[in-house]
């Protein structure tokens, strides 16, 4: 007997069914695994949410009217402008959620001055800009100072429909 190959070794030759064993065993696992994720996703169940079924949670989806053109120009200017760091619910994402920012904030032409260089007003002082800006890690907000005013009043109305 060769003692140099190592298929010939009785030692070996004893694991091989041990290794087969494990290995169907794990496709067996994993195939009752597929089967019950198949039929929990199949069940039809209504009240199943989409947290439930891959325990992944989802925000909530905003409720929106049919938009006005105007407001379709303000989900276009939030959509490039806004949404990397902003979300139009309450989810925090870089910075503060933008539902109710019109309530929250001292008024619209506080909210453009904040847009168009929020760190002006930080450093002037202003009261509710450094908290702001305090509470969300000092991280300073883009500027946006080539957006007009008809801009910000669209993307303001647009901010305004979530629900």
């Amino acid at each position: 007997m060769n003692t140099n190959n190592p298929f010939q070794n009785e030692q070996f030759r004893r694991l091989v069914p041990v290794v087969y064993g494990l290995v169907t065993l794990v496709i067996g696992l994993f195939a009752l695994t597929s089967v019950v994720a198949f039929m929990q996703l199949t069940s039809g169940s209504s009240s199943a949410t989409p947290t439930q079924t891959t325990g992944v949670p989802v925000p909530p989806t905003p409720v929106v009217a049919k938009l006005t053109e105007a407001q379709e120009h303000g989900k276009s200017l939030f959509t490039n402008n806004c949404a990397q760091c902003h979300a139009i619910t309450d989810e925090v994402l870089v910075g503060p959620g933008l539902k109710g920012v019109r309530e929250r904030a001292p008024g619209d032409e506080w909210l453009k001055k904040w847009i168009r260089n929020s760190s002006a007003l930080v450093a002037a002082g202003d009261p509710y800009a450094v908290q702001v800006f305090n509470k969300f890690q000092k991280i300073p907000m883009s500027s946006f100072t080539s957006l007009s005013d008809a801009d910000l009043n669209d993307l303001l109305d647009y901010i305004g429909t979530a629900k």
